[in-house]
């Protein structure tokens, strides 16, 4: 999504027109686009922006991996480095030095890492923003509170929810002796500033702006539980979360004012999620800094101290190594699954070997399913859809013909989507032409060949499934997992990326899902 947008604004229209997740990373990303689009034309690769449009059409992989690079690999490895400023101010070198290190092995911190998200942007910027806050316990300068609230601006325009860090600002602020009441204002106007400098059109367009974010934004109430037990447990590990929470406490018994501050936004974000939030871990993937202070301060400024013996030393610190050895080990397994073949790449070459173009195939999903590029015919009818999504239909209307040029000469397929209701339609070019989840109408479409995935599958795709194996046969598949059998993930949370949880992680030898392809012929 955020690379779609970034390659948007190549176009001059540089309003997002979309607010539910801040535009920063869109921005960003197309800031190196255009360093890249520069870069390419100086060595004459590439000849005018048209061009560069058709290449990312034609093959993407580029663009994704510059932007995994800036949005996922610099800003979390910064984080690591950051995290060890922000120890410093707080704990001994010994702890800081553990604490960068929880933070550059914990699972949940690499697999987000090969990811384009705003999450690990908003997580750099909430750390330097702690950094710039802290001064302000022992200083009343004014330029403190100025880079204090720009960068508390940063973070809120690369993720909404950054915005809680008025919580320890307020703290730090009404700690400080010397106060300068007025300097609130200093750190309120930087920070709306730097807020509208990276999202310019939440002022620009500030109806749609306010719609969105009041509106439109997509989150619930998840539970006490849901993110300490799903997020943290699986994403930095059992034991490792528990002794961080053990050494807040002993923090907070200890130096109360400095551990009020440290862990008033990891409390206060922690309530947010348990109010309104989502399922996913990345959610929680700004608690990861702040466990890891907790615990490097339990082992490195707590307990270690107040050993006298070398041999008790030593026993604390193989204990806290061997507390993010699980981690590890896990961060070590993604990075080995992240380099494999994924199932959908397999099923899309199974399938342009062994099928001629212009076959009639369905597939029950847009993401988890083989890539198939659809007959020039199928692409051209989606202009029928552009008046259902008005806001982004002079932008659709201008990507279709780079679509439509970057894939000449390529294997096309009649491809369709089987959906539940296709009476009203669908305002996502990607979602057409539809067949609803019926073997009745998709022999009514003479589809050929069907292909299912095991992640998103739910009572009507099940029941497909039971007719098409009564009925038809079943050709091929293509499983991650050491073992065979279709069947859902255990991890269902994580949908859009490798599993969190432990067991499902260590059950596959690949990334992607389940797939099984039926020939609509019968036995």
């Amino acid at each position: 999504m955020m690379v779609n947008h970034a390659m948007a604004f190549g176009t001059g229209d540089l309003n997002p027109h979309y607010f539910i997740i801040p535009p920063l990373t869109s921005y960003l990303l197309f800031i190196f686009y255009g360093l890249y689009y520069m870069v390419l034309s100086v060595l004459g690769a590439i000849q005018g922006a048209e061009a560069f449009a058709v290449s990312f059409f034609s093959d993407p992989t580029p663009f994704y991996l510059i932007g995994r690079i800036v949005a996922g690999v610099i800003p979390s490895i910064l984080s690591v480095f950051l995290i060890y400023k922000l120890a410093l101010k707080f704990f001994s070198r010994k702890a800081a030095i553990y604490a960068s290190l929880v933070m550059a092995l914990t699972f949940l911190n690499v697999v987000n890492a090969h990811y384009i998200y705003a999450d690990n942007l908003m997580v750099m910027f909430t750390i330097l923003a702690y950094i710039a806050i802290a001064d302000i316990i022992t200083s009343s300068r004014g330029k403190d509170y100025i880079l204090a609230g720009f960068m508390t601006g940063i973070a809120t325009a690369a993720k909404y929810n950054a915005a809680l860090l008025i919580v320890p600002f307020l703290l730090a602020h009404f700690t400080n002796r010397e106060r300068k009441n007025l300097n609130i204002l200093l750190f309120a106007g930087s920070g709306i500033a730097a807020f509208i400098i990276f999202n310019p059109y939440s002022v620009l367009d500030f109806k749609f702006f306010l719609e969105s974010v009041t509106g439109r934004i997509m989150g619930g109430y998840m539970g006490w539980t849901y993110h300490m037990v799903y997020s943290m447990f699986e994403g930095l590990g059992f034991s490792a979360s528990i002794l961080a929470l053990a050494g807040a406490v002993i923090f907070l018994l200890k130096e109360r004012r400095k551990a009020v501050f440290l862990i008033s936004f990891p409390l206060v974000f922690y309530l947010h999620l348990v109010i309104r939030s989502q399922q996913y871990s990345r959610y929680a993937l700004v608690l990861i800094p702040f466990f890891a202070l907790f615990l490097a301060f339990l082992f490195y400024d707590y307990f270690l101290p107040r050993l006298k013996s070398k041999a008790a030393k030593l026993l604390i610190i193989v204990i806290s190594f061997l507390v993010i050895v699980p981690t590890t080990i896990k961060s070590v397994k993604a990075d080995m699954l992240f380099t494999s073949l994924d199932t959908r790449s397999e099923a899309t070459k199974w399938i342009e070997d062994a099928l001629p173009p212009s076959t009639r195939i369905a597939v029950d999903h847009t993401f988890f399913s083989p890539r198939l590029i659809q007959t020039e015919e199928q692409m051209k009818a989606k202009e029928v859809l552009l008046d259902n999504q008005p806001e982004l239909k002079e932008l659709k209307e201008a990507k279709l013909p780079y679509q439509m040029e970057a894939l000449e000469g390529r294997k096309r397929y009649e491809v369709y989507y089987i959906v539940r209701d296709t009476s009203e339609g669908s305002e996502f070019l990607t979602e057409w032409p539809a067949v609803e989840t019926s073997l009745k109408a998709i022999e009514k479409a003479r589809i050929e060949y069907v292909v299912l995935n095991s992640t998103t599958m739910n009572e009507d795709t099940k029941n497909l499934q039971e007719e098409l194996e009564l009925k038809y046969q079943r050709i091929a598949e293509f499983s991650p997992y050491h073992e065979g059998g279709f069947r859902p993930p255990m991890d269902r949370a994580a949908l859009t990326a490798l599993p969190i949880k432990t067991e499902e992680l260590f059950s596959r030898d690949k990334s992607g899902p389940y797939l099984v392809i039926y020939k609509l012929k019968k036995r």
